[in-house]
């Protein structure tokens, strides 16, 4: 059998799975739902989110109230033993009505829920990439299992040729020793990336929180795309308008510079609307003609409260802010630095990925034009059998790196809109369609 047609039925072995294979957007879905990572993201946002109907309550009405019921025995040598009850309730009602703290308070919270819904969007993307990245993981285990098979093949071929001509005195021993000592490396290959399967469909379990039957494999031939736009500058400034990463500093400044407001809000009086009433049943109360057992109070007013001095606190507090917004001010230009170079860095994968894999897809011709002649060369006795093996093994390796290369290019076209800030399952889907069998 040509070895052309061994790799090529290698290659369908591993890339037809069952007909329930799952595919991308199947794996995605479910690390929705079983991936403790994203789960725990989701928790931290509904807690996150908590932040605002609080800050909110301290600029609402407080209202409280309280009962008390008490049964009394009292003993007087010249009245003797009295038993009475008493009881008491009452309500109170509190309206901040200046509280310029609470208000900032408030604006505060409002950020601290877009830096939630920042940090939870992120955790989506990661999501997206750490299911893509376990997904094309176990691809490429089964490529190179099914690669090691169809080399382990190939050599054993040239191994049994190699002993008859040794047999029949056409070739001397040093290609028989050749040919076996390359059958034990790719033995010991075999072996390895079997292990190497197991070991990522194992990190994919984690992920789904089970082993699915198979993968659909990438359709051959991949169509390549570059991204849109393909100017690179443009998803630069791009990522400065939707990153989450950038939104998430920018909250953290816009925090830092109302707490600054609000520390030094620490000066200002505070005004409060203030009401209560009280009921009070104590029958030892009753003074005839003045008092009776119940006694009923009500008031309403205004509460003022001015601080005057509080041994520096308020001005320790508005320095520790102004520290606080400077070091948030720094932290947003280096994020904003970092995800400037994080797109970059992802459209050039992108683009030279691209390159990379049609180079690839020709050297993979070339290479097996290669071996065809060189098989034809040791037949008519130009070259050896040696020469056959390396170049079996130059095949295989571009058949690798070229597997290796499209399983590149698809992440980094996720990586790179992960980097700007727009990944959604709309990206996953369009990677997913270049699933299937061919």
């Amino acid at each position: 059998m040509k070895l052309r047609r061994i790799a090529l039925a290698a290659a369908l072995a591993a890339a037809l799975g069952p007909a329930s294979a799952a595919d991308l957007l199947n794996v995605y879905r479910d690390s929705q739902v079983s991936d403790p990572v994203y789960q725990s993201a989701r928790a931290q946002y509904n807690a996150a989110i908590e932040a605002l109907p609080q800050a909110r309550s301290q600029y609402l009405p407080l209202l409280s109230g309280g009962a008390t019921y008490y049964r009394n025995r009292v003993d007087i040598d010249i009245a003797g033993v009295r038993d009475y009850t008493t009881k008491a309730y009452q309500v109170s009602l509190s309206q901040p009505i200046f509280r310029l703290q609470n208000w900032l308070a408030i604006d505060e919270a409002q950020q601290q829920v877009l830096q939630a819904e920042a940090n939870l969007s992120n955790s989506q993307m990661d999501l997206i990439l750490r299911a893509s990245q376990a997904y094309f993981d176990v691809l490429l285990a089964q490529d190179n299992v099914a690669l090691s098979g169809a080399q382990k093949v190939a050599i054993s071929e040239q191994l049994a040729q190699a002993k008859r001509n040794f047999e029949v005195g056409t070739a001397t021993i040093v290609d028989t020793l050749e040919a076996q000592a390359r059958y034990d490396q790719a033995d010991a290959k075999e072996i390895s990336d079997k292990n190497d399967l197991e070991v990522k469909r194992r990190a994919l379990q984690v992920l789904i929180g089970k082993i699915p039957e198979g993968l659909t494999p990438v359709r051959e031939p991949l169509v390549l795309a570059p991204p849109a736009p393909n100017d690179i500058e443009a998803w630069v400034t791009a990522a400065n308008e939707s990153s989450f990463t950038i939104a998430n500093a920018r909250a953290n400044v816009e925090i830092a510079k109302k707490e600054i407001d609000r520390q030094r809000a620490g000066h200002l009086p505070t005004l409060d609307l203030s009401a209560s009433y009280a009921r009070n049943d104590d029958p030892t109360n009753i003074i005839p003609g003045l008092t009776g057992p119940f006694t009923n109070a009500a008031a309403v007013g205004l509460v003022l409260g001015v601080p005057l001095y509080s041994g520096g606190l308020v001005q320790s507090r508005v320095r520790q802010a102004v520290a606080t917004r400077d070091r948030a001010e720094q932290d947003l230009e280096s994020t904003v630095r970092n995800v400037a170079q994080n797109v970059r860095t992802n459209f050039l994968n992108v683009t030279s990925g691209i390159a990379q894999v049609r180079a690839l897809e020709q050297a993979l011709t070339s290479t097996q034009s290669q071996l065809d002649s060189t098989i034809l060369g040791r037949d008519v006795g130009v070259r050896t059998s040696v020469d056959v093996l390396n170049a079996q093994q130059s095949v295989f390796q571009t058949r690798r790196d070229l597997q290796q290369a499209r399983y590149n290019y698809l992440l980094s076209t996720l990586r790179l809109k992960a980097a700007a800030g727009t990944l959604t399952e709309a990206d996953v889907e369009a990677v997913n369609r270049t699933l299937g069998r061919s």
